[in-house]
This record gives structure tokens, sequence and C-alpha cells, in this order.
């Protein structure tokens, strides 16, 4: 596996890959924009030009970008939805201009909140954010980034907790060759995937609901919940309910080889070059 982490881009986006290459990373996730905003302004030649060539000269790869954490395709609302619609555009286009290959993004929530489960009102906003994602892919129709869907904890009324919610979104996009998806470890085990008791049937169970052909990155992340919380809290590598186990089980999957696996644990940067160097030596002794 190709290790990384979510690193900032605080000073100009060439920085991210000075932060990667502080970790000793063979690839990194970024925010394109400030997360916490709707707007921002447009990426000039020389943004582009100077991040390119910092990724160009680095080697690292593949990228991933996160999208804001504003963005909600699901929502109920058409007016707020539109709005998340315009800026994941927005998103997206900056992820083409910057050649970084894919958009990892959350499915959002569907919002009501008495009907947390309900498989209608779950079904209709997994349609909803379907309906933005062929949206997006019909605006860019030579577009080469890649729209990657990430599972949930389940906290709330999020959507995607369930590999089967995120099969409901691929079929109805229709578009393997431009949209894939992203397993969270720490989210996946919150949703009740049991990766210390049933290892190899997560990922039957992926393969057979999803198809490991459509996986395309991980982000590596311990839990401080129990499997099956519905609760988003991710612990640093070994320090969680998963363990220094099954991290030495995914480094040495042969059906995650070549894929890139970000950290996004709360012990950041000092921690990550750590936890990088180990997960390495934990693939080096199997």
């Amino acid at each position: 596996m190709l290790l990384g982490a979510h690193v900032s881009t605080a000073g100009g986006l060439p920085n991210a890959v000075i932060n990667a290459q502080a970790l000793e990373a063979d690839t990194f996730q970024f925010f394109c924009k400030n997360q916490r905003q709707w707007r921002a302004p447009p990426l000039t030649d020389e943004q582009v030009t100077a991040f390119r060539a910092a990724v160009t000269a680095s080697g690292m790869g593949p990228l991933l970008v996160h999208d804001s954490y504003l963005i909600n395709l699901g929502h109920r609302d058409d007016a707020q939805r539109e709005k998340s619609y315009v800026a994941f555009l927005d998103e997206y286009r900056r992820c083409e201009a910057l050649g970084v290959p894919g958009l990892n993004f959350h499915l959002g929530s569907h919002l009501e909140k008495a009907q947390r489960d309900d498989p209608d009102v779950r079904a209709a906003a997994l349609d909803r954010v379907a309906d933005s994602l062929r949206r997006v892919l019909a605006a860019e129709p030579t577009g080469r980034c890649r729209l990657v869907l990430e599972n949930a904890a389940g906290q709330g009324t999020n959507l995607g907790h369930r590999f089967q919610e995120l099969a409901h979104v691929l079929a109805r996009v229709d578009d393997p060759a431009r949209t894939g998806v992203c397993i969270d470890t720490q989210h996946a085990w919150a949703a009740g995937y049991d990766w210390v008791g049933v290892y190899e049937g997560v990922w039957r169970e992926f393969d057979a609901i999803i198809g490991s052909d459509r996986l395309v990155a991980l982000h590596l992340n311990d839990s401080r919940t129990a499997c099956g919380s519905r609760i988003d809290r991710h612990a640093d590598i070994g320090e969680g309910m998963l363990g220094e186990a099954v991290f030495h089980r995914l480094m040495n999957d042969p059906r995650l080889r070549g894929l890139p696996g970000f950290l996004e644990t709360p012990g950041g940067p000092e921690r990550w070059r750590a936890d990088i160097q180990r997960l390495r030596k934990a693939t080096d002794e199997s």
C-alpha cells in the first residue's frame, strides 16, 4: 500500500507537497480550498503551475482531494442542495486543473431526524446524491478526475454507512470509469463491519455488494468507539479498538497492494511520520 496522510496547504498549495515529504510519505490527501467556506478565489495559472511542478518533482501519488465539510448533496431542500452542487462542481474543476485523479467526498445527510433509518427516506436522499453526481459528470464530460465515494460511520442522518448505500449511488450514476470508493477503516468499524472478528468477511461483503474493482483508496484510522456504535471518533494507529493486528493485515493484504492509504488520525504530523514508518515495517516483516 502507498502511504500518506491528509496534509495542510497553509501558505499555498505547493506546501502540501513539502508537508507530505516531511512525513516521508508516498502520497497525500488535501483540501483544494478552505473546507469551511462556500466560496474561494479562482485558482490562478501561477498556483496551478507551481502545484503541478511540485507534485511532479516529488514523484508522489496518486493524490486525493477531500471535499468541503459544508457540501451535502443529499439535502432535502432544493436550494441548499443546489448550493452544494455548485460548490462540489467547483471543487471538481479545481481537481481537474491541478491534475488530481480523485475527489473524495461524503454522501451527506437526509436530515429527517425522526426517520433516521427509514429506508424510503434514505433511498430518496441517495437518489438526490446520484442526480448531483450525474450532473457533475455531464458538466465536465471529458473530466479525468474520479468521484470517490467515502463510507460514513453512520452518525445522525448521515448517508453511506452501509455498502448497500454506496452501491445504490454507484448503480444510479452508472459510470464505473469515473467513480470509485474510498473505505475509511474507522467509519466501517463504527458502522458495524467487524475488522477484528471477521476481516475476510468484510472484504467478501464489499466485493459482493460493490466490487473490489471499485476500491481506489483507504483512510487508515483506528477507532475510539465500539463496532456498530455509529460514532465517528478516530484514534491513532494501534491505540484504538481495531488495534495493530488489523493494520498489519491491511498492509499485507494483496488486494490492497498499490492503493493509496491516508492517515486521518488525531496525532497529526508529529505522529504520522512514525506511523507511516511502522506500517511500512509491518509490510517488510510479513
